[in-house]
């Protein structure tokens, strides 16, 4: 029995063998291609007549080619060992997306309600929690649909996004070589890694990718001197640009919508502060108010998100995760915990590099207010910045370390100063170069590998996450297991009176060996042991023996649909806790939410009294309140942001894209 067992896991271990292998294999042939791809386009091209033009060389095929690889940097190493990272949020946004994704496939565009989580009585995950990371994730659900891959992808796209996004801004002030050289620098930055490996915070980790594209874009409006030469058409199209990546990452994480319109406001504002001699003030004011129009536009685009958070959060039990230990004044860093440890936020070499660098190009309005915004971020994650977390809403961040997010993208700019002060100092460019080669290193000997998670003393890939992306319905409620959190979310009236015993989603056979394999370990992380304390409840349930229910067609977890029929009054209990935003019918009729609420069990979940007879229910969450107002006013600043660029397009007298870079 025993030698079964053995000869089984080293048949396992085989197999898996074989496919780290294969992936090695294949990792090794795209960076062979990567690496071959300028001169393979080359030879086709002379191959049928095509003389390389001046926009077309070897060169720039070369760029090309390796633009991708030198993108997916902090990716290589989990790509050749494609396994969950030991990172703090564990299994959470693997088993979120998978959640996530099911809901998009049952015709939610924006799903807010997971029915599974919570020991199946369902948890408003992203009524609450920001959504960016996870829509990117379910649209490449088209590619596989395994978990693990899927989430590799989604980072690959977001490095190549944020990839290209440097060498863009990079491109504005220097050759393509030396661009190369500053998507290495940027996605060697110490944060980019912590926050992959070590925090596993991917919402986050997708910010630091997409600001590469709020900087290029923000310069693109400020410059004075593209002001002078670009078309109005190329005006607008970098203020649609800035607009839409801007809402983007308010939709990837409440960090960007709290402190990104500061960052953004403080750098336009230092830039034409700086540009005074080079533009009339007129022209500066213009650039102010078009800059304000993209943050307030893009805000508004995002308010699907934000503005629920701010409605519903006094209706739920979020007060565990911003008390206590998570009070952002008392979690402000150490100096050298932002410059010295080996998993510091910033790192002594980068911030060197950035600060010498803002100083050597600070005759560059943009390079010098990238520098001085660097240096103030820099200051509020240390002691001096305490007061500034005590302040409302910013003290709703937890960690001001987080403000690190912005340091990446901001290092890019400052360290362009180099290039700028190098026409007047032939030193400058061996000074950055060493700088460089030593931030280089730092994150090469600290951050070459990650360690892998293991969950029940298995490496987590492939089919075992499909096991675990079932675990928050089968764990007793109050478990961290039934929601991957602290229960921030979970509405007070169920947070002080939840139910004793899970509401049990039927699972496959393969999970069925898993949870009898590891039954012991289980048992201690689900608080309850599934194969003697089974619960079997339906979505909807009533307690009177006399009345029966069957789901109808049409029935999904994402719309309940139920026929009850009893010869006296009864009342059948819905089996999920409410929060407004709920939709009960009966017999096509809907219930007002002051009815569900007056009714609601002590425990938080939705009832409906029946007279005696047959009876359709139906249930579903439609989205917080208010979401017609929310749309209507996204409507009205379309309008009028429209009207604005059409205005000025047509004093101009025609649609010009030149965008004059």
């Amino acid at each position: 029995m025993n030698e079964a067992k053995n000869n089984a896991g080293l048949a396992r271990g085989a197999e898996s063998m074989k496919s780290h292998h294969a992936t090695q294999r294949l990792m090794a042939g795209m960076l062979l291609f990567q690496t071959l791809g300028a001169g393979a386009m080359q030879t086709v091209a002379r191959a049928f007549g095509v003389t390389p033009t001046r926009r077309w060389t070897w060169l720039t095929l070369g760029v090309w080619a390796t633009l991708p690889a030198l993108s997916l940097l902090p990716l290589w190493s989990n790509l050749l060992n494609p396994v969950l990272p030991d990172a703090h949020e564990h299994v959470r946004y693997a088993v979120l997306s998978s959640h996530f994704q099911e809901a998009m496939a049952a015709g939610i565009w924006y799903p807010r309600w997971l029915p599974d989580f919570n020991a199946g009585y369902g948890y408003p995950e992203f009524v609450f929690y920001q959504p960016g990371y996870f829509f990117l994730n379910s649209w490449l659900a088209v590619l596989t649909d395994d978990l693990l891959w899927r989430q590799l992808l989604t980072l690959g796209a977001l490095c190549l996004i944020g990839g290209l996004g440097v060498y863009r801004l990079a491109r504005t002030f220097v050759d393509r070589l030396s661009a190369l050289a500053l998507v290495v620098l940027f996605q060697a930055a110490p944060y980019v890694h912590i926050n992959l490996y070590e925090r596993g915070d991917l919402s986050e980790w997708m910010v630091i990718q997409l600001l590469p594209w709020v900087l290029h874009w923000s310069w693109c409006l400020l410059a004075p001197v593209q002001r002078s030469t670009m078309g109005m058409g190329g005006r607008a199209l970098c203020w649609s640009g800035l607009t839409l990546v801007l809402a983007a990452s308010f939709y990837s994480h409440p960090m960007a919508v709290l402190f990104l319109p500061l960052v953004v406001a403080l750098l336009g504002m230092l830039t034409l502060a700086g540009t005074e001699h080079q533009a009339p003030l007129a022209v500066r004011l213009r650039s102010v108010l078009e800059l304000a129009g993209a943050l307030l536009l893009a805000l508004a685009l995002a308010s699907p998100y934000w503005l629920p958070v701010a409605q519903l959060k006094p209706l739920v039990n979020a007060q565990v995760a911003l008390t206590g230990g998570f009070e952002a004044w008392r979690n402000v860093a150490s100096l050298s915990g932002v410059l010295f440890d080996p998993q510091a936020f910033l790192a002594a070499p980068f911030v060197a590099l950035a600060l010498s660098g803002a100083w050597q190009g600070r005759g560059h309005p943009f390079i010098r207010a990238a520098g001085l915004v660097y240096l103030v971020l820099f200051l509020a994650m240390l002691p001096t910045g305490r007061w500034f977390w005590h302040l409302y809403p910013f003290s709703l961040m937890q960690f001001p370390w987080r403000l690190a997010v912005f340091a990446p993208a901001l290092q890019v700019v400052c360290t362009l100063g180099y290039w700028h002060g190098s026409n007047r100092h032939s030193v400058l460019r061996r000074l950055g170069l060493t700088l460089g080669l030593l931030a280089l290193t730092w994150s090469a000997w600290n951050y070459h590998d990650f360690r892998a998670l293991q969950v029940l003393g298995e490496p987590v890939a492939g089919a075992q996450l499909d096991c675990v992306k079932t675990y928050p319905s089968l764990a007793r409620p109050n478990m961290a297991l039934a929601t991957l959190d602290g229960g921030e979310w979970l509405p007070a009236r169920f947070a002080k009176n939840p139910p004793e015993t899970a509401r049990y989603t039927p699972i496959s056979q393969t999970c069925e060996a898993q949870l009898a394999r590891h039954r012991a370990a289980l048992t201690g992380h689900l608080g309850v042991d599934q194969f003697s304390n089974r619960s079997t409840l339906n979505w909807m349930t009533s307690d009177s023996a006399h009345w029966q229910g069957h789901p109808q067609p049409g029935h999904s977890p994402h719309a309940l649909n139920y026929r009850f029929a009893g010869a006296n009054p009864g009342v059948v209990v819905i089996q999920q806790i409410y929060l407004p935003g709920w939709s009960v019918h009966v017999n096509g009729l809907a219930l007002t939410a002051t009815t569900i609420e007056e009714q609601l069990l002590p425990d938080g979940r939705m009832q409906v009294r029946l007279a005696a007879g047959e009876h359709t229910i139906t249930a579903r969450y439609d989205g917080p309140p208010g979401a017609k107002q929310r749309n209507v006013a996204i409507g009205l600043a379309l309008l009028l942001a429209a009207a604005y660029w059409l205005r000025r397009l047509r004093k101009q007298g025609g649609l010009k894209f030149e965008v004059g870079y």
